[in-house]
């Protein structure tokens, strides 16, 4: 199974303590059109999911919602995903989609990086927002997993630019 791990896009500041208890921060304007340009960038790759899970935060259910139209696929929320999320909360995710071929999962940090690095045995990864990592997954344990591809939310950007 393919497994992309997308962080959100860039999102209001939370202001001060005790910030964003509720998940209510959207995505700023400047966010939501990166978002369509590094979606567009994922097409552009081939980049593909039979289907969108998302923690239930505003910022990341506006970040599935643009990628989901993009590459056509359903946009599921899940509140394993939220804030502090792990393997198990991915496993989950996967599990209630037993038939797709690729599933995008979109989060938040640190969770991400903590995923891949279990997933690979070991991988470090930096997650800026809206970086995007592509796993080939024979299960979704601890070291079940390889890193196909990571990119960075500019590199998105510039392949939906790219002329082909």
């Amino acid at each position: 199974m393919r497994l992309l791990l997308l962080r959100h896009g860039i999102a209001a500041d939370a202001g001060p303590a005790p910030g964003d208890r509720d998940g209510s921060r959207p995505l700023t304007p400047e966010g939501v059109a990166r978002m369509r340009t590094q979606a567009a960038g994922m097409t552009r790759l081939g980049i593909t999911a039979d289907a969108v899970v998302c923690s239930p935060l505003t910022r990341c259910r506006q970040t599935a919602d643009i990628v989901a139209e993009a590459l056509g696929a359903p946009v599921r929320e899940d509140r394993g995903l939220a804030p502090g999320a792990d393997l198990g909360a991915v496993e989950d995710a996967l599990l209630a989609h037993p038939g797709a071929g690729a599933v995008l999962v979109c989060g938040h940090q640190p969770d991400l990086s903590r995923i891949v690095s279990e997933i690979t045995g070991g991988a470090a990864v930096a997650f800026g927002r809206g970086t995007l990592a592509v796993l080939d997954v024979d299960r979704p344990r601890p070291g079940g997993g390889r890193l196909r591809a990571l990119y960075p939310a500019s590199a998105l950007r510039r392949s939906a630019r790219a002329r082909g």
